[in-house]
């Protein structure tokens, strides 16, 4: 009905022009046909109404807010006190701090390794660089040769062993505290430049109460007292702390026999040895005074053999007598190989080294009475040595302490003796040792 009504009033009043804006609802509403362009309209108004009615929004009806580019990022308002606190509660987190950690280590501990190997490689260059240098300076000509001798003698238990051992710089000499460890003449040679030192360790000697050299244990140091004066230099050597505690008259006698007169020959030096059991320093000056009066001592030290206090000096002074001895008399080269040991001196390192570790294990007379012998030495292709030792007693139950409960008493002395041989001769050593009955 309304749109009838609407009808009639158009109808009605023909000549009224309504307007677009009416005209186009009218048409939104009521008509069914297409519809067309009004002609009284511009056409740049007609495409922007048409443009705009395809939308139900646009932007550009509303003015939008600006945003920035580049935004600021916001900072945490928590404290850093409760941030840390936090950091060591959640596991998650402080475990992942722990493996950059650990990374972080990793990587140093590699460019330390890589920095190392390359100083390693470095140093290796120069020293071979060095050491065809210094090969080419130790061929010493023979002709500029020096080489002296020098005789160790004193009293049983003075400490001549360690000091040779001192010395020579390796051991060539069983050292014990029992006495009369030495039973005959050990060689060590040390050499330096152009110089040469044989050092003679020889068993202790010792005279009687009336002033007389005296042959104990059987011939054990008969030699002593036979080779005295054929050495360069000769050194009287005595234990100083068990001189001041409980003085021996027979060493005492000794001491003044020896530098009685002055050797045409020989010179003769005195060494207070084991300096370091002393308490009191100026007792040593007590004793050098009560022999400093002998006019056959060219000098007095004092040393320590096992430590090694004072043998500086000792042998500088064996060095000074080298070079005298050469403008004096006629120039002898060296006696011995500077670069290596012959094996002579190997095999007599390996008694010594065996009996050390007896008189260690084995007390009372037993070690004197048993007869100590070298059986076969033979060098290995691999390099090694093989060294087969026996032990000769003369009664079984010395044999019987010997070898210990299950062979464990002669086993323990193979042992440490197959070690320290080892680290003497830098190569593998199989060491065999059999105690047989005579």
């Amino acid at each position: 009905m309304k749109s009838l009504l609407s009808l009639r009033l158009l109808s009605s009043k023909p000549t009224t022009p309504l307007s677009p804006p009416v005209l186009l609802l009218l048409r939104r509403s009521f008509s069914a046909q297409p519809q067309h362009s009004d002609p009284t309209s511009t056409p740049s108004s007609s495409s922007s109404s048409e443009s705009d009615s395809e939308f139900d929004f646009n932007s550009t009806q509303y003015d939008l807010p600006t945003t920035l580019s580049d935004p600021k990022p916001q900072t945490p308002t928590w404290d850093n006190k409760y941030r840390s606190k936090a950091d060591r509660v959640v596991p998650g987190n402080e475990a992942h701090k722990a493996k950059l950690r650990f990374l972080k280590e990793e990587e140093d501990e590699r460019r330390r390794r890589v920095l190392a190997k390359a100083l390693l490689e470095a140093a290796l260059e120069r020293g071979d660089e060095e050491e065809e240098e210094d090969g080419e300076e130790e061929i010493v000509k023979e002709e500029d040769q020096k080489s002296v001798t020098v005789g160790i003698i004193g009293a049983p238990n003075a400490g001549k062993s360690a000091l040779t051992n001192y010395l020579v710089g390796t051991k060539v000499s069983a050292v014990s505290r029992k006495t009369n460890t030495t039973t005959h003449e050990v060689l060590g040679v040390i050499t330096e430049g152009d110089t040469q030192i044989c050092f003679f360790d020889t068993p202790g000697l010792s005279i009687n109460t009336r002033g007389i050299p005296y042959k104990d244990f059987k011939a054990r140091v008969e030699s002593a007292w036979s080779s005295v004066n054929l050495y360069d230099v000769l050194i009287v050597i005595f234990d100083v702390h068990r001189h001041l505690t409980r003085r021996d008259v027979r060493v005492i006698k000794t001491i003044k026999r020896m530098g009685m007169e002055p050797h045409p020959t020989q010179k003769r030096v005195l060494c207070m040895n084991k300096v370091d059991l002393v308490e009191k320093k100026k007792d040593l000056l007590t004793v050098a005074e009560q022999f400093k009066d002998l006019p056959g001592y060219d000098r007095h030290f004092m040393i320590s053999g096992l430590k090694g206090y004072g043998v500086k000096d000792l042998t500088e002074y064996l060095m000074l007598q080298a070079c005298l001895l050469c403008h004096l008399s006629v120039k002898r080269p060296w006696e011995e190989d500077p670069f290596t040991m012959s094996e002579e001196v190997l095999k007599n390192i390996s008694l010594e080294v065996v009996r050390e570790k007896l008189l260690d294990h084995i007390h009372q007379e037993i070690p004197y009475d048993i007869d100590h012998r070298l059986i076969d030495w033979k060098e290995l292709r691999d390099g090694s040595i093989r060294i087969e030792q026996h032990f000769i007693t003369h009664k079984p139950s010395q044999r019987k302490i010997l070898v210990g409960k299950r062979g464990a008493k002669i086993g323990r002395i193979g042992i440490e003796a197959n070690e320290e041989l080892r680290s003497i001769f830098k190569r593998d050593v199989h060491l065999f040792l059999q105690v047989r009955l005579k």
